[in-house]
């Protein structure tokens, strides 16, 4: 069964000191660099949160404080964030200890600035992103997923990777929560989802 590797939003902005920070998030960069260097991938993908300044998911854009709950427009979230990942942004690069050059592809997701992105595989509204279709391209079945954040793009994109018919595996070692103590919520939902936790 071939395999792939989806290394989501290992970016400087959701690093200890990122606008977005991830508690502890550099501490899974020696499991996500032996994944990145195992022989045992088909392919490697990285995601990367690509966004337009003045955002509509940033708090800044509505004059409002970050983390307020928002449910007023469709494709974003419930929530409105920091600024983050904005294109060309020091925050939006890749962090420095990620051995980069074993991506093969690297697909720039939430571009469009009425729209968030949580998962790899669709932008919140729906829209296709086409990373089913160049895994299935490959003949790949299955799926290695690692990254930020476990509970927020982890998640979504693990729970797509289910949808479109691929075996699903979290490697937990290799990802952090934005909140640790949704932790064990999050990992319900993704195992009624088929997703294996390893």
């Amino acid at each position: 069964m071939k395999k792939a590797l989806l290394a989501v939003d290992l970016q400087n902005d959701f690093y200890e000191d990122g606008a977005l920070a991830v508690p502890d998030a550099s501490k899974i960069n020696q499991k996500v660099n032996e994944l990145l260097e195992s022989e045992e991938y088909e392919l490697i993908v990285a995601s990367q949160d690509w966004h337009p300044e003045n955002h509509r998911s940033f708090a800044s854009t509505h004059g409002e404080e970050a983390f307020t709950a928002y449910d007023k427009e469709e494709g974003l979230g419930p929530v409105l964030w920091p600024d983050h990942c904005v294109q060309q942004s020091r925050g939006a690069e890749f962090n420095n200890e990620i051995k980069t050059h074993k991506f093969d592809y690297i697909l720039r997701k939430g571009t469009d600035v009425d729209v968030d992105s949580y998962s790899a595989f669709q932008d919140n509204d729906g829209s296709d992103l086409g990373l089913a279709a160049l895994l299935k391209s490959f003949a790949v079945e299955e799926v290695d997923i690692c990254g930020l954040a476990y509970d927020v793009c982890v998640k979504y994109t693990a729970l797509d990777s289910v949808k479109n018919g691929f075996k699903t595996n979290i490697i937990q070692a290799g990802s952090k929560a934005v909140n640790p103590d949704q932790i064990e919520e999050c990992n319900q939902e993704l195992k009624k989802a088929g997703v294996n936790l390893i």
